[in-house]
């Protein structure tokens, strides 16, 4: 069927230099913080890529009018430290205040022995619920859900107990 290739694989192989360079930009933005150091990787990152004649041009956005001129007097270096990861010789570089794209930060999942249990209700206590709100509510769907969310909040409050 098809013969599924890794990254490096393909790397190797005879790729044109410009899908090279996708992937490699793919990756700088993964390790954004090892290429330009953590204080500057806090404040920017890199948004886009335009191939051209003359080499490469990356555009990196800063959070701030502030840290703009602290990356800028940086451009040189941070440049270079592009050019080596990218292992490309010419790199325009474009940095101007803008939104920065961010990696997920999200945490892992506890572990089994630290996750509450799900909350189970009863039918007949989320009947009650309904009866009770459904006499102020007028919309049979809203009762419903907001019966739900009453039921639950009984059933973790009385755990709490």
């Amino acid at each position: 069927m098809y013969d599924i290739k890794k990254t490096d694989e393909i790397l190797r192989g005879k790729v044109p230099p410009s899908i090279k360079i996708s992937l490699k930009l793919a990756e700088l933005e993964k390790d954004w913080q090892n290429v330009v150091g953590k204080a500057a990787a806090e404040r920017s990152s890199p948004v886009s890529c335009e191939f051209s004649e003359e080499g490469l041009s990356i555009t990196i956005n800063v959070d701030s009018p502030g840290v703009l001129p602290a990356l800028k007097s940086r451009k040189p270096m941070i440049s270079r430290s592009i050019s080596k990861y990218l292992n490309v010789k010419i790199i325009k570089l474009d940095i101007k205040v803008g939104k920065i794209k961010k990696l997920s930060s999200a945490k892992d999942p506890l572990p089994d022995y630290l996750r509450r249990p799900p909350v189970v209700i009863s039918e007949r206590s989320l009947q009650k619920n309904i009866q009770e709100i459904g006499t102020d509510v007028l919309d049979e769907e809203l009762a419903e859900c907001l019966a739900k969310l009453k039921t639950v909040v009984e059933k973790l409050n009385s755990r709490k107990k």
